[in-house]
């Protein structure tokens, strides 16, 4: 099939002579409300409640709330929903008693039942419709005329138009008569399929992410705690060149945390796939959404990716780790792990030994303490930043060569020379920001800068070209991550050098 295709690999041995798409999370799981069938952006946590609704304890809403606190600022919610839930619905009459209209909510949910439409008498002619969620009126119309404008005015609102929507029954005309408020009802939750197999509603609605949104990282937050349910994400993040961000469960030990990763079935260490994954522990604490004084306790998902998307949209891209200080907590209000746990030093050491990410209070603040993919590959995907950088380069690569697709290969070269410098114009600024890692001679002579692209006869013989294919070979070396600063102090006596 025509198009871009780009294949990765990678290479061994010594080297040769704003806002960040990026950076964007994608988060699965239930919500009150909101679009079931195709995962939807919002940019702050007004967009969130306008969309998908408020807080009920153990939906996406504290989730939410937590990357946009902490910095996060484009958020893909892929709402969960169960096989048996139902859409609500309620249906208006003439003057006759006849069916003219039906308005059905724009999703399932019980939430439907709060929602009311009512026909009001027009000002001056016709009718108007009101619509109210939660008792909050969203939408009063203007007078309205015929039974075509109620509903096209009703699925054109943007007031309304996620809420419900409107049609006319076949053959109707005639207007709707007045009505008092009147609710949606048959609107059902239905109950979730959990068991973590490709039936499993939320593993159903992670694979209703579509790819072309873009990389980024992706959670099943407070539910993803389960091999079953990593490997599910680890597949999802391959094949959309992604990052998957696991977690344990609420009331995983450290012990148990290194076990159920070390001793996985199937493994992880050794996933051909592993580089895509970091894992992190523990929970994290935030002030309760139903009542700030109080607090409540998350899975560190949403933290850990807000903290991914400040670092890359400050540094204009993924290689810069969302760790250290650059994740300081500012939301989240400390870690929360079994009575038995503490997070000292030692049990931060043997989690990273473990290939898991520790949360650490540092400074009296909570910090992310490790950039660790979960892959025994340690030469080459050591940081989960390598396979992040990777996949922002990926993305850009499809997006600008597109350009090139269908262009007539000339003797000249041409072709060629546009694809190759497209492709240096997506290195050299991640170059120059510190992403791809420059070689340098003893004497300080640069080596090469970082990647090499290759667009030439050499790797574009007559035979491939004469069936359509151009191929650009490029080698990148990802910048590593300063995880461990080690200082060596000397004590000299009084009489000593001081060296």
């Amino acid at each position: 099939m025509p198009g871009v295709v780009v294949n990765t690999a990678v290479r061994s041995g010594p080297a040769t002579t704003g806002e960040v798409v990026s950076g964007q999370a994608f988060f699965v799981g239930t919500s009150v409300r909101g679009k079931s069938s195709e995962a939807v952006l919002v940019r702050n946590l007004t967009e969130y409640k306008k969309f998908f609704g408020g807080y009920v304890s153990g939906n996406l809403y504290a989730h939410a709330q937590t990357y946009f606190e902490e910095g996060g600022s484009r958020l893909y919610i892929q709402r969960a929903v169960a096989d048996d839930a139902a859409a609500g619905a309620k249906t208006f009459a003439d003057s006759g008693g006849s069916t003219v209209a039906t308005f059905t909510a724009a999703d399932v949910g019980a939430w439907a039942s709060n929602l009311t439409v009512q026909v009001l008498a027009g000002d001056v002619t016709g009718v108007r419709i009101q619509v109210v969620l939660d008792g909050e009126v969203v939408l009063t119309t203007n007078d309205l005329s015929s039974l075509d404008e109620i509903v096209n005015t009703i699925n054109g609102s943007n007031d309304v138009k996620h809420l419900v929507t409107a049609a006319k029954e076949s053959g109707a005309s005639n207007m709707p008569v007045t009505t008092s408020a009147t609710a949606l009802t048959a609107g059902a939750d239905g109950t979730l399929v959990t068991d973590a197999s490709s039936t499993d509603n939320y593993v159903e609605a992670l694979g209703r992410i579509a790819k072309d949104l873009g990389p980024g990282a992706v959670a099943i937050p407070g539910i993803a705690s389960t091999n079953s349910y990593w490997h599910h994400l680890i597949d999802h993040a391959k094949s959309n060149d992604r990052i998957a961000i696991c977690a344990f469960a609420s009331t995983s030990t450290i012990s148990a945390a290194k076990t159920s990763v070390s001793s996985a079935s199937p493994a992880l260490y050794t996933d051909a796939d592993a580089e895509y994954a970091a894992f992190y522990y523990p929970w994290v604490k935030i002030p309760d959404p139903a009542e700030a004084a109080l607090s409540v306790s998350i899975a560190p998902d949403a933290y850990v990716c807000a903290k991914r998307a400040k670092a890359a949209n400050d540094a204009k891209g993924p290689w810069r780790v969302g760790a250290g200080l650059i994740s300081e907590a500012a939301w989240v209000s400390g870690l929360s792990m079994p009575t038995t746990e503490t997070m000292n030093k030692a049990n931060g050491d043997s989690l990273d030994n473990a290939r898991i990410n520790a949360l650490r209070v540092v400074n009296g603040k909570v910090r992310v303490y490790g950039a660790r993919s979960v892959s025994s590959t340690e030469n080459d995907w050591r940081f989960i930043t390598s396979r992040d950088t990777i996949n922002h380069v990926v993305y850009q690569c499809e997006k600008r060569l597109e350009d090139y697709v269908f262009q007539t290969v000339d003797g000249r070269g041409a072709l060629f020379n546009d694809v190759k410098n497209s492709i240096v114009g997506i290195l050299e600024p991640i170059r120059k920001a510190g992403g791809l890692y420059e070689a340098y001679a003893s004497d300080g002579t640069r080596l090469d800068p970082g990647y090499t692209v290759t667009v030439a006869d050499s790797n574009n013989p007559a035979a491939q070209l004469n069936i359509g294919q151009v191929t650009a070979d490029v080698a990148v070396r990802v910048s590593a991550v300063g995880d461990k600063i080690t200082v060596n102090i000397t004590k000299s006596n009084m009489t000593a050098g001081v060296l």
